[in-house]
């Protein structure tokens, strides 16, 4: 059973460890299918295996956490969780008495699973008799804004997030503008599977932070990004391929509408007791779509060269400062980390360190 436990580091110091709730980010839950398999979690769907979505549906359920995918045994591993629980566990934590997960099936909408993390929450809070921790990982981080959204007065005395896009992100555009390659040499999730997935637009820039820079004639306020027409006009994502396809017209209309009322709700979630932003900096970053001979340019992480200064600012190749922190009505504690790129937030010595020392 959960509890607060107090544990005695070598210099003799003792702290409570209190519960603690990781919400992983995309990618980290394995998803399996009775019939055909791993969908996502094994070696094999780095490069090849089945879509993660298609238009008739979705396959499989959510399995373990995925703390790590062995490329070379022994030699190259692929660590999604592994660093992390072990510089938790070096923190003081053990898995399954003050260090939980939540698995979910990060294909769904996020309105859904904030209401299946609230349980969660609730229910480990009874066991431990007292509030507990929560830390979101990535796209965790908008997770746990979705289940105060989903209920106001959860039993949470800290809630910590590192690289959470709390208010959306270009580099999700990007993602589903031209595919996203897990790893080198890898297979390329299509726009069409993303879009397949009824959580695809979950961290798409929120409506507040939504920017248009337009290198064409015209001005910028002639976009809004949660109309349906202006992925068609500036081709984007599946329509690239199929600007006139009424059923992806539709199903984007669709999700689109759901997304704006889904920004809605998250705006008018409760606001933490104590909430840590652990955020990534040095790195150039696309905070604007960039209109470029009528169509919208986004090149993705690390390739912003040409990119207008105006549509670049500091932030960990994927998120700003502000974006990562944007809890509205929240009064966020900002950790600010040097990183390389966006997966430094959740994967490196340097984040870990931020992450244990916020729920210190």
């Amino acid at each position: 059973m959960p509890r607060i436990r107090s544990v005695t580091f070598p210099e003799g110091v003792t702290r409570a460890v209190r519960p603690l709730l990781v919400v992983p980010g995309l990618f980290q839950t394995a998803i399996y299918d009775d019939q055909i398999g791993h969908v996502w979690g094994r070696l094999r769907n780095l490069y090849g295996g089945p879509p993660i979505a298609t238009l008739d549906g979705l396959r499989g359920r959510p399995g373990q956490i995925v703390r790590v995918i062995p490329i070379i045994p022994g030699l190259i591993n692929y660590d999604l969780m592994l660093s992390l629980e072990r510089a938790l566990c070096g923190a003081g934590y053990r898995v399954d008495e003050t260090l939980h997960y939540f698995t979910y099936d990060w294909r769904l909408r996020i309105v859904d699973l904030g209401v299946e993390l609230a349980a969660a929450v609730r229910r480990l809070a009874e066991r431990a008799g007292e509030p507990i921790d929560m830390l979101g990982l990535s796209n965790g981080g908008p997770m746990i804004r979705a289940a105060f959204a989903a209920d106001r007065t959860l039993p949470v005395e800290r809630v910590v997030t590192s690289g959470g896009p709390l208010g959306g992100s270009v580099e999700t555009l990007a993602c589903l503008d031209r595919g996203f390659q897990f790893a080198p040499l890898g297979r390329t999730v299509p726009p069409e599977q993303f879009m397949a997935c009824p959580g695809a637009l979950q961290a798409i820039p929120s409506p507040a932070l939504t920017k248009f820079v337009c290198e064409d004639d015209g001005a910028a306020q002639s976009h809004d990004l949660y109309d349906v027409g202006t992925w068609r006009r500036l081709h984007m994502s599946v329509f690239r391929r199929h600007p006139d396809d009424p059923i992806w017209v539709d199903l984007m209309t669709k999700r689109l509408t759901d997304m704006r009322e889904t920004w809605q709700l998250l705006d008018a979630a409760a606001a933490p007791k104590r909430l840590v932003c652990i955020c990534g900096t040095g790195i150039p970053t696309q905070v604007a779509i960039v209109v470029r001979k009528g169509r919208a340019y986004l090149p993705g992480e690390g390739r912003l060269a040409g990119i207008p200064p105006a549509a670049i600012f500091d932030g960990d190749g994927a998120l700003t400062v502000e974006q990562a922190s944007a809890w509205t009505g929240a009064d966020p504690e900002i950790v600010r980390i040097k990183v390389g790129r966006h997966r430094d937030t959740v994967r490196t010595p340097a984040a870990f360190a931020a992450i244990v020392k916020a729920l210190g």
